[in-house]
């Protein structure tokens, strides 16, 4: 930050320009080198808080500090009291004027004195606000790019129909033209003959015509009488009858084109065949769309292998120690790992095997959970802590930690009630906390839940589907799901979830827990088995997660080697 030049203010009070090395927050002026001595030897002054120039805060900062201190009855009075019975701040002259008989009113340095400062608390509700308008910001983004889908599909659905309108116009123009050529063909070759005949005929009654006049001219009237007489007999008796002939012949055939009576109605139909109606939709996290008949097919689709990173390779870590995943998030195009022994999260991308950041946490991250688009929750318990963080660039940034009544191996979010769900597997006990991580209320779970969550591979996942939280504990090879009130919803075991740690959700409900056979078990959201569905992989995989669209699978495990795979559906 470039420093500007501060003059010292008691100097400059004394008509000396000397410029200031260290900011008094107090007195909110510079003080030069020798002011700072004094400064440090005055007793009112002696404990004032010294700054470099480089930290004075901004004009607004000042402003708001001095507000802050400020008495908000009498202009020129700073606070000197915190009066509890009325819960306002006061000078001397407020105190002295209104709070005489107040049985509360404290010095407020004293009350600073007593009490811990701490913002964390505060930090961590407008880190939860914030998240939350992050949300409906993102939530907005996605809904306009969802309308914006839509506006594609029905102007493609338009274009395809408008194409076959025009194909089907063509057809039919095609066919009446060809229609229309055909009976002009056969009617011109008619008239053809007939016009032949006519003119023929007109011929011969011209030439006739011609023979009276020169005869007449040239000839005796006996020669006149002799051809009159002639005519009479045969021609006038032939060309009577061609006149016959011809009248018959004459051109009478025509088309016309015909109009189906229905092709209005069919009109009416296709101009209703695309309707634009309105439409109630979700674009929430878990990945519904204005048409969710895409996700049914989950109990038909097979995962297949997309590709496979050795974690047990990777060069920053310490080869004497086998990093052992533990669970494993997908946040856009990165998988988050946490990963025990080696006390860190891993961030990987989907599409290369380069690592592109390891977060080194002060203890073990014992599990990861997803709780926003880029937001997860990290539980340290061996801390007594669980941590707020983001996924930015590919990188894990801590907003805030918080420490827990009791120490929680796994958290989840309930995202339809903003709230936490927090598992304490060495209490066996299950909590619902506030949005800020502190406790709403202690689950009543009974003997069996309790028992199924005392364990160290005992995991904790909520179905948002149909609003129940599943454990999942690799000891006792059993997936247990009960609702908010602690009651259990079902109970499913197999021989083949043996050291299962994770489990994922699709948007169906339907839950997907990876098993030591090499396969996954696809249960339904009533606990009911679905099928298993092969990975072809000599590798167990104990964490299992999904991509936002839930279209691509990832696994984290292995014992001799530690992968993560990805799988997407076919």
């Amino acid at each position: 930050m470039s420093v500007k030049q501060y003059l010292c203010g008691p100097c400059l009070e004394a008509k000396g320009e000397i410029e200031g090395v260290v900011y008094c927050r107090e007195c909110d002026e510079p003080l030069c080198a020798q002011c700072k001595q004094g400064h440090a030897r005055i007793k009112v002054s002696k404990h004032h808080k010294l700054f470099d120039l480089a930290d004075i805060p901004p004009q607004e900062i000042k402003e708001l500090l001095k507000s802050l201190i400020a008495c908000p009855n009498h202009k020129n009075e700073e606070v000197v009291y915190l009066c509890k019975d009325h819960d306002v701040t006061c000078c001397n002259k407020c105190a002295m004027a209104d709070h005489r008989k107040c049985e509360e009113v404290k010095v407020l340095s004293d009350i600073v004195h007593d009490i811990k400062v701490d913002c964390r608390g505060l930090k961590t509700v407008f880190y939860s606000l914030q998240q939350q308008g992050e949300s409906f910001l993102e939530h907005e983004r996605k809904h306009e790019e969802l309308i914006s889908e839509i506006e594609s599909k029905a102007l493609s659905s338009l274009q395809t129909k408008k194409q076959k309108l025009l194909q089907m116009y063509a057809e039919l123009e095609d066919e009446v033209l060809s229609a229309i050529a055909d009976k002009k063909k056969v009617i011109g070759e008619r008239k053809k003959i007939n016009n032949d005949n006519l003119r023929q005929f007109l011929n011969d009654i011209k030439q006739q015509s011609s023979y009276i006049e020169q005869v007449e001219k040239f000839g005796t009237n006996e020669h006149v009488v002799l051809l009159q007489r002639q005519l009479e007999k045969n021609s006038v008796i032939r060309l009577k009858s061609s006149v016959g002939e011809l009248e018959k012949s004459k051109s009478k055939s025509s088309f016309k084109c015909v109009e189906d009576t229905s092709f209005d109605s069919l009109l009416l139909e296709m101009k209703n065949a695309l309707q634009i109606e309105n439409f109630t939709c979700d674009v929430s996290e878990t990945g519904s769309n204005t048409d969710s008949s895409h996700y049914k097919p989950y109990t038909k689709r097979i995962p297949k292998l997309q590709c496979t990173k050795d974690l047990s390779i990777i060069p920053m870590f310490d080869k004497k120690k086998r990093p052992v995943p533990w669970s494993c998030i997908w946040i856009d195009k990165y998988i988050v790992i946490s990963l025990h022994n080696t006390d860190a999260l891993l961030v990987i991308e989907e599409d290369s095997d380069f690592v592109i950041s390891k977060f080194i946490c002060d203890v073990t991250p014992w599990s990861v959970s997803k709780t926003g688009p880029t937001d997860m929750v990290i539980t340290l318990p061996t801390a007594g802590k669980i941590a707020f963080a983001q996924l930015r660039h590919g990188n894990v940034h801590v907003i805030t930690e918080l420490k827990t009544r009791v120490p929680y191996d796994d958290v989840t979010r309930n995202v339809p009630l903003n709230q936490y769900i927090g598992m304490s597997n060495s209490k066996g006990q299950i909590d619902i906390l506030n949005n800020d991580g502190t406790l709403l209320r202690e689950i009543n779970i009974s003997s069996d839940i309790k028992e199924c969550a005392l364990s160290i591979l005992s995991c904790c996942t909520f179905n948002a589907h149909n609003s129940v939280f599943i454990i999942s504990n690799g000891l006792k090879k059993t997936l247990m799901a009960f609702n908010l009130n602690g009651e259990k919803v079902f109970e499913y075991k197999h021989q083949d979830l043996l050291g299962i740690h994770q489990i994922a959700v699709d948007p169906c409900g339907n839950v997907y827990a990876p098993s030591y056979l090499l396969s996954i078990h696809q249960i339904s959201p009533s606990g009911h088995y679905i099928r298993t569905l092969p990975l072809g992989t000599e590798t167990e995989y104990q964490n299992i997660c999904f991509n936002n669209t839930f279209d691509k699978i990832a696994l984290s495990g292995g014992h001799e080697s530690v992968n993560l795979r990805i799988y997407t559906f076919a």
